[in-house]
């Protein structure tokens, strides 16, 4: 039985790593469990699931121990002093779901002693992968993405020769606004851009969806996990999202990953490594779907895209700055305290300031990242 601890269990990729361990009550064993702001519904968890420990940033949230741990003088669940507290505790695997740049020093300490991190963590791998990657390599730790299409990445890549790899092709829906005229997306309100299309995601990730910056950390993501260079990966519209990546090869031949559009499998390839998981998700049925469709990105429609991707080339500080900035433009952007398109303009503001930092050491990540949060705070006039 593995033990998991889950950073960020109240959120929606969370939720869903919970669901996937329900169903296999006999290969899982929840440990660790953490909520940033979801008191509530963190205390169900923990009454629930009964991990050695939880973090909650409050303090303790009131779980009292059953008649029967009091008889038995059973050790009930305790509350951990920090996120990197209770990602040091002993789990063989620790799960990265938290948001934003508050995920990084939680997987640091998963990696620096030696263990397994499933990250669903964007910002983090962004702003910190390559530092990431060289305390795997050297702690003999294991990432494992839980990006849907990091995940079928990292699938295609099984038993392949990294030399022999020509591109990484990252497919992407669209986004809720996929459809709506260009013209009118200054007028676009939040609620409008949350109805995605295929997936159902956190607020954060859903408008990023719709700006298509969610594309632009994926392809920083991908350099980082799979270390190669912005050149060698490309983003394609695939709006049914059945492929979930594409690998090209020296030979001019690709390989992919179908399923249907469902986080679990992701979430299920990573809890089960190295075996193949159980079926978690539905069938594909390809005459039902029956066509599937690409396209390359309109960077008129998705200028964030462009800007990300620039941001990739520019070097890590640039990747850090624009990852900041875009976290506080989504939040003023889901308060109403700015316009949809506001997003991108600030954002290539944001890329010109901080574009020529280049590569940086772990320990001034989050000076870039308070600095860039600051200047957008500035650019948009909100406090």
């Amino acid at each position: 039985m593995k033990t998991i601890t889950i950073l960020g269990s109240t959120g929606s990729v969370g939720r869903q790593v919970l669901d996937v361990i329900s169903k296999y009550p006999n290969h899982y064993k929840v440990v660790g469990l953490s909520a940033y702001r979801n008191e509530s519904l963190l205390r169900e968890q923990v009454e629930k699931y009964n991990p050695t420990y939880y973090y909650f940033p409050s303090g303790g949230i009131e779980v009292q121990p059953s008649v029967f741990d009091l008889l038995e003088d059973k050790a009930y669940t305790k509350c951990t002093s920090s996120l990197e507290e209770l990602a040091s505790m002993p789990a063989d695997i620790v799960v990265s779901a938290v948001s934003g740049i508050a995920g990084l020093w939680s997987a640091v300490k998963v990696l620096s002693r030696g263990g397994t991190l499933a990250i669903a963590n964007k910002e983090t791998i962004v702003c910190a992968g390559r530092h990431l990657k060289a305390l795997e390599k050297k702690h003999g730790g294991k990432i494992l993405p839980l990006d849907t299409e990091h995940s079928a990445i990292f699938n295609c890549l099984k038993g392949e020769e990294k030399k022999q790899v020509k591109s990484l092709i990252l497919t992407a829906s669209g986004g809720a606004l996929r459809d709506m005229p260009i013209k009118q997306l200054a007028k676009v309100k939040a609620d409008d851009a949350l109805r995605h299309p295929v997936w159902k995601m956190g607020k954060k990730v859903t408008i990023d969806c719709a700006t298509l910056f969610n594309k632009g950390l994926e392809v920083i993501e991908a350099m980082r996990l799979f270390e190669v260079d912005a050149d060698k990966v490309d983003v394609v519209i695939h709006r049914q999202s059945i492929i979930h990546s594409l690998v090209e090869f020296s030979d001019n031949s690709m390989k992919g990953l179908l399923s249907a559009p469902d986080m679990r499998l992701a979430i299920d390839n990573a809890l089960s490594y190295p075996t193949r998981g159980k079926e978690i998700i539905a069938p594909l049925s390809l005459k039902e779907i029956g066509t599937l469709t690409f396209s390359a990105p309109d960077y008129d429609r998705y200028p964030c895209l462009k800007l990300a991707i620039e941001a990739a080339r520019a070097g890590e500080g640039a990747c850090i700055a624009l990852s900041a900035a875009d976290e506080v433009l989504v939040e003023e952007f889901l308060k109403g305290k700015i316009k949809f398109t506001d997003i991108a303009q600030t954002l290539a503001k944001v890329l010109t300031k901080f574009r020529k930092i280049g590569n940086v050491e772990l320990e001034d990540i989050l000076s870039i990242d308070e600095r860039a949060r600051k200047y957008t705070y500035n650019v948009i006039g909100v406090k």
